[in-house]
């Protein structure tokens, strides 16, 4: 991972310095990662990929921003892919997702949330990625960085623009929508 990091620091370096063909490389290395991320949070592949060049767009320009002290590249340009697919699916109106219900989320303790995803069993999968594409986009992707990529919750406070607080926050109501939806409403 060093390695990657030294390298695109040294391809930035180049592209500020004029060589805007260097940046293709950066497109390179990170496309497939921008294009799985962005995936998770918009269906039809023809939208990613404009969604992915929105991004890439959106990177060159704000490329003499970057500062590797607060993240590293790859967390840098998931950040931008993430606030240009929101902005995608907002400016569509596509952002149609299961509301928060006060009452519904209370019946659900925590511990029943919990164990629900810590001890779902394999014939359970398929109904938590049903469940999980009722979620809104933002928290499928909060989901997909802490359970699937186990990335901290400071790194992808960064990403998603958020405190580590909060994002933990998010996640136990996450869990307590996902019981709801897996397990019903009839509690």
């Amino acid at each position: 991972m060093a390695k990657v990091q030294s390298i695109d620091e040294a391809n930035i370096q180049q592209v500020l310095r004029g060589r805007t063909d260097e940046f293709r490389f950066l497109i390179r290395r990170h496309k497939a990662d921008v294009v799985a991320f962005v995936g998770r949070m918009i269906a039809r592949p023809e939208d990613v990929e404009e969604v992915v060049q929105d991004t890439f767009v959106a990177v060159y320009r704000s490329l003499a921003s970057y500062d590797k002290e607060k993240a590293s590249f790859s967390t840098w340009v998931s950040r931008i892919a993430y606030y240009t697919a929101v902005h995608w699916l907002r400016d569509r109106r596509e952002m149609v997702y299961l509301e928060d219900n006060e009452a519904l989320l209370a019946r659900v303790s925590n511990e029943e949330a919990d164990r629900l995803w810590e001890e779902a069993p394999e014939s359970e999968a398929e109904r938590l990625d049903l469940a999980l594409l009722q979620l809104k986009a933002e928290e499928r992707m909060l989901v997909h960085l802490f359970y699937y990529e186990g990335k901290s919750l400071a790194e992808i406070g960064y990403i998603l623009g958020a405190e580590p607080g909060t994002l933990a926050t998010r996640l136990c109501r996450i869990r307590k929508k996902l019981y709801i939806i897996i397990k019903g409403t009839k509690k």
